[in-house]
């Protein structure tokens, strides 16, 4: 017998109506989720704040690769969502001392405060999700209020199990972030895990326990953060408040506070013209020095982006030589972002043997890699156009490899050294103090110093009298954070 056909219009109606199914079980859900973590209480949400101490895991910024050094983070968030005001606070304490800022937005402007040099400034940028969105993340409260604001937008993409118990995933939107998954019990309608990835380090897992209620407003009181797998953060302490009063002046900046001088304007990338054979490029906080020595192209500073400084070097200097040595400063993760495209262009890794295994780890193509192990320093070169690598063990990192220069009287470094400012001092932490120290015992003729992080290129006096003016940073008693 011959099937009846189905019309195009019978498909179209059916597909319409499992569009329409779908959108009512996100409506559902979201609608199951809300009234879970508070109902109208957090739907209307006017203002919250979030207050927590954690103890954070140093994956792949420890001074050795062997052992995560622990530290502690402490942080404060208070947000006027009816008059768009907003303040974030934190305190950061391990091996090289207490660093402390804030970022305050009062729905016009936006000022980010330098505690340990008592200035402000204009923040990089005042829209609360830039400064605070990764506070936020850590809430899942805040989530349930961000998921009901994206209602229109979520997805639900499957059932899964978690810890024994069905979920339900929900993917949602979320604002100067890549989308967030949420993993939501199916019974009690709480949020107990979020992911989401980070193009850099792979997947965040966000896990959410011990659920409890204040303001009428639910929230979990354990936090803990992962990165690709490993643990990062664990909540301490963990406040949230809602619907509260906050103080007019949380949102003004402090009494006998100064603004502070000009900055450098790294939004573009620029080369530093040292020499003919001496540049410092770089954009934003990544900067590297590329060395034209007599045994080939030697670059310092392995940020992202390494082979957009490389072609900017070469426009600039005429120089198209191949990279053939890159300079590994050290084993910590953020300095091996452009590692892989080092070795794309077929460099051989400068490094010590202790870091190696790290590199290997971090590094997605460094079986492709060369490397040169170094004991105590290497020499490129004779004469003055040499270039001399050293390995200096500081508070930062056990093995950490400075470049030098002799022909310009020239270091560079990462890490130890930094200021936005076209002039000034620079505020010291125990890292400038130990490699001050690591540098001296090199006996050097050292002028100038050059950095990863930033344009500037420091005089060594300057180091030494930043390092003169040192003392210990103390937390601001009257914040949130240092109590």
């Amino acid at each position: 017998m011959k099937k009846p056909a189905i019309s195009s219009i019978a498909i179209t109606s059916l597909l319409l109506s499992l569009a329409a199914h779908a959108g009512e079980s996100e409506e559902t859900l979201i609608q199951q989720v809300t009234d879970a973590y508070g109902g109208d209480a957090l739907r209307n949400l006017t203002s919250y704040s979030i207050s927590r101490k954690s103890l954070v895991l140093g994956n792949g910024q420890s001074r050795t690769p062997q052992l995560d050094d622990p530290a502690i983070a402490d942080l404060y968030l208070a947000v006027d969502i009816k008059n768009g005001k907003a303040r974030s606070d934190n305190l950061f304490g391990g091996r090289g001392g207490i660093f402390q800022g804030a970022t305050i937005t009062d729905g016009k402007q936006g000022w980010a405060i330098n505690y340990a040099a008592n200035t402000y400034g204009s923040a990089q940028n005042a829209d609360v999700y830039a400064f605070a969105g990764g506070t936020m993340r850590t809430s899942d409260a805040i989530l349930a209020y961000e998921l009901h604001k994206a209602r229109d937008k979520a997805k639900i993409t499957g059932d899964t199990d978690h810890l024994n118990r069905p979920h339900v995933m929900v993917e949602m939107p979320f604002p100067l972030s890549p989308t967030l998954t949420l993993y939501i019990d199916k019974k009690t309608h709480f949020i107990s895990k979020m992911t989401r990835m980070n193009p850099q380090v792979g997947q965040l897992d966000y896990i959410f326990s011990s659920v409890t209620e204040t303001d009428g407003v639910m929230y979990a009181k354990q936090v803990g953060f992962y990165v690709a797998g490993d643990a990062n953060l664990f909540g301490l302490e963990n406040t949230n408040r809602f619907n509260i009063d906050i103080p007019e002046s949380e949102f003004s900046l402090p009494e006998g506070i100064e603004e502070e001088s000009a900055r450098i304007d790294t939004t573009e990338m620029k080369a530093n013209r040292l020499s003919d054979n001496v540049y410092h490029v770089g954009q934003g906080n990544g900067f590297t020095l590329f060395v034209n020595s007599p045994d080939g192209l030697i670059a310092a500073g392995g940020y992202p982006g390494l082979q957009d400084r490389l072609i900017l070097f070469r426009s600039e200097s005429g120089n198209y030589k191949p990279l053939k040595y890159q300079v590994v400063t050290h084993h910590h993760t953020d300095h091996l972002g452009g590692i892989n495209e080092a070795i794309d262009l077929g460099a051989t890794l400068i490094t010590v043997e202790y870091n190696v295994e790290a590199i290997r780890d971090a590094v997605a193509n460094s079986g492709d890699a060369d490397f040169l192990t170094i004991e105590e320093r290497v020499t490129f070169g004779e004469g003055r156009n040499r270039v001399e690598i050293y390995d200096v063990a500081t508070i930062h990192a056990k093995h950490f490899l400075v470049t030098y220069v002799p022909s310009q009287k020239l270091v560079f470094i990462a890490d130890h050294l930094n200021s936005p400012y076209e002039t000034g001092i620079p505020t010291a932490s125990l890292n400038t103090t130990t490699m001050y120290e690591a540098l001296l015992a090199l006996d050097l003729d050292i002028k100038k110093i050059a950095i990863a992080h930033g344009a500037r290129v420091f005089t060594m006096k300057e180091m030494q009298a930043s390092v003169d003016a040192y003392s210990p940073q103390v937390c601001m008693a009257d914040r949130p954070v240092c109590k």
